[in-house]
């Protein structure tokens, strides 16, 4: 990469992350959205049986104890799957999540 590319593209990440990523409004909407996600786990993973079906009708983790190092792995695979609206409803849903502390801009009718 050309030198003055370079330095041009340097100086628009480190203003990107000054104004846009680690800006306190950021930072706290990414600590919110990742408590979410973890409580979604922590749901999943205490309960593998509201995990979703196969085609045939089973869970992916038919016989595993809740809590398990297989329940978790599975349920961060799912939640990790979620886009960012379908989560939001599901932790309104199985959690009574306020939605009021989730990020404006993804639509839930509110």
């Amino acid at each position: 990469m050309a030198q003055p590319i370079a330095e041009a593209l340097a100086a628009f990440r480190a203003f990107n992350y000054q104004h846009i990523y680690m800006r306190p409004a950021s930072v706290a909407q990414g600590e919110s959205v990742s408590r979410l996600l973890r409580a979604l786990v922590e749901f999943y993973a205490d309960r593998p049986n509201r995990l979703p079906f196969d085609e045939l009708g089973h869970t992916a983790l038919e016989g595993v104890s809740a809590g398990s190092d297989s329940a978790l792995r599975e349920a961060v695979t799912y939640v990790a799957g979620m886009t960012d609206r379908f989560a939001f409803a599901q932790a309104r849903f199985h959690l009574g999540w306020d939605l009021a502390s989730t990020p404006a801009g993804v639509d839930l009718g509110r």
